[in-house]
């Protein structure tokens, strides 16, 4: 019973050791300053260094598609899984009306499912002045110049990745290296999808729609059965199938290519049902 408890206790530890996520290092995303939408919320860096719960670190607030801009250092904590951060002084900013000086208090937790760390923050000595905050993990440091080094685009894209309810970048790129195609099946002779297949597509959809730069291959293939020509337009209407759903989820036509074989390419007999099941299909490969 003793050694019971002692393997449960180790089971759970390891278990919430393996759920603490890693704060060090930047974060980036939108502070949303007085609830705007994400659209137009501007762009925040946060740099974290941590020692033990304590945490030390950097920030930076860019005005969105401005060069106006702040650079700030704070001090804070992790408490109870929260994430407490209190800015305390201005390093450096762009000298204009617009530069976002305000110092800030966030009070930030980490979302595991959707790889966020988001929250609210507070103005300690600008009143009225809140808001909330979305960011995700990446790498590289904190921009230390005077001038903004790099457009928006990516704000604005993740903005609509954030509204659309996709995860994280570093999510949806963990689900795209561990993704594995498999085929989508047809009946004799038809093009329409089997509901079956629905949940597999709505998941290669949702990494397509939220990888900016990520395109798919859809081949079509049929059995034996018919002429080749015949089999040709088949196999072509198939993959034109897949392409219509994916835009039925919204993905754009720029990311999905169609190929189509007929029975050029089989994967097993077409002497046997099963054999010329298996051959008709629709396979995928990302380009």
């Amino acid at each position: 019973m003793k050694l019971l408890l002692i393997f449960l206790f180790l089971l759970v530890f390891s278990q919430t050791s393996i759920a603490q996520p890693n704060y060090e290092g930047l974060w980036k995303g939108m502070i949303m300053l007085n609830d705007p939408s994400p659209k137009k919320a501007d762009v925040l860096y946060v740099y974290l260094e941590k020692s033990d719960n304590k945490l030390t670190g950097r920030t930076r607030i860019e005005i969105l598609d401005q060069s106006d801009m702040v650079f700030k250092s704070f001090e804070g904590e992790i408490d109870q899984g929260k994430v407490i951060l209190q800015e305390d002084y201005v390093r450096n900013s762009s000298e204009t009306r617009d530069a976002p000086k305000c110092k800030l208090n966030y009070e930030l937790k980490y979302i595991d499912s959707s790889g966020y760390l988001s929250g609210t923050f507070k103005s300690s000595d600008c009143r009225g002045v809140m808001g909330k905050v979305v960011l995700y993990k990446t790498d590289g440091e904190i921009n230390k110049d005077q001038e903004n080094s790099a457009s928006h685009l990516w704000k604005k894209r993740f903005a609509e990745n954030y509204s659309n309810g996709y995860p994280a970048p570093n999510i949806l790129e963990m689900e795209r290296k561990n993704f594995k195609f498999e085929p989508i099946y047809f009946d004799h002779d038809k093009s329409e999808i089997r509901p079956e297949h629905h949940a597999y597509l709505n998941k290669l959809a949702r990494i397509l729609g939220g990888i900016h730069d990520l395109r798919v291959e859809v081949i079509g293939h049929t059995d034996a059965v018919g002429t080749d020509e015949y089999n040709i337009g088949l196999s072509e209407r198939r993959a034109k199938a897949i392409k219509d759903y994916f835009k039925s989820r919204g993905i754009e036509s720029e990311k999905l290519e169609i190929d189509f074989k007929g029975e050029s390419q089989p994967v097993d007999s077409n002497a046997t049902p099963d054999g010329k099941q298996r051959n008709r299909r629709v396979d995928f490969k990302f380009i």
